[in-house]
């Protein structure tokens, strides 16, 4: 199973990306499990799941640690056990697992519910799970924050999303340096909302990433329309020019297959 983190700054497109390639993969054939981490959690209507159909795993933290304790001894159950109760497939088979935000105030810390997506990570990549899965997408929250958590270890590819702006690029220079720091190797790199060709070797260089692990995505007014009408882009706008631009990273993914 491929395994791909998303990270890099708030409101990059890292939602909209992954949802595309997810899809793309999914009607392909391939079998596409995406966890979403960030506590903005719209990845699973940007997939066509009703925000109010999709349960999260801070909204059902403690029955899911009392499950927890009830089947140490099992880790198996445990995974299985949580994946059929907390998770949704959507119209293109995409299995979808939504961490959630902080349930309430005064509860700080998400760092419970983040250590079960890695047990949910894990175990969908052991020979424990009875569905097998061709990649797994996380949608991780804004800044370089989670890999400090733990999550991030033990991916194939870190797909960084920036815009062509030095902020942004600043956000997507630690996350890589942090990445390798983790051992994760494979960095491509996203520069998304791109209005210049000039802007790949730009940033890329602001980065520190190689040019040739680097793909501009153009700016597309469609993916606005498409989130203003509630519908998949690829369903929308198939032949947009973000589509295809983001069709680019998908070939550059499956390289490391």
């Amino acid at each position: 199973m491929l395994k791909v983190i998303t990270t890099g700054k708030g409101g990059v497109g890292k939602t909209t990306t992954i949802s595309t390639l997810a899809t793309m993969m999914a009607r392909e054939g391939k079998r596409v499990i995406v966890l979403d981490t960030d506590p903005s959690m719209n990845l699973a209507m940007t997939l066509g799941l009703p925000y109010l159909d999709v349960p999260t795993i801070t909204e059902n933290k403690h029955e899911i640690s009392e499950e927890l304790d009830e089947m140490d001894e099992d880790p198996a159950m445990i995974g299985k056990r949580i994946i059929d109760d907390y998770s949704r497939v959507n119209r293109d088979g995409i299995r979808v697992i939504v961490m959630g935000a902080i349930p309430d105030e005064g509860n700080g810390c998400l760092c419970s519910a983040i250590s079960i997506m890695k047990m949910l990570l894990s175990y969908v990549d052991s020979d424990a799970c009875p569905d097998r899965y061709d990649i797994a997408f996380v949608d991780s929250q804004a800044g370089p924050e989670i890999l400090g958590r733990g999550l991030a270890k033990d991916f194939d590819c870190n797909l960084v999303m920036t815009e062509p702006t030095p902020k942004s690029a600043e956000v997507s220079r630690q996350v890589v340096a942090l990445a390798r720091n983790l051992g994760i190797d494979h960095n491509i790199l996203v520069i998304n909302k791109s209005e210049s060709e000039e802007d790949a070797r730009r940033i890329s260089s602001l980065v520190g990433v190689p040019d040739k692990d680097s793909i501009r995505v153009g700016y597309d007014h469609s993916v606005i329309d498409a989130d203003r009408q509630n519908v998949i882009l690829l369903d929308a706008f198939p032949d947009c020019k973000a589509v295809k631009d983001i069709a680019a990273v998908k070939a550059c993914l499956e390289k490391w297959r």
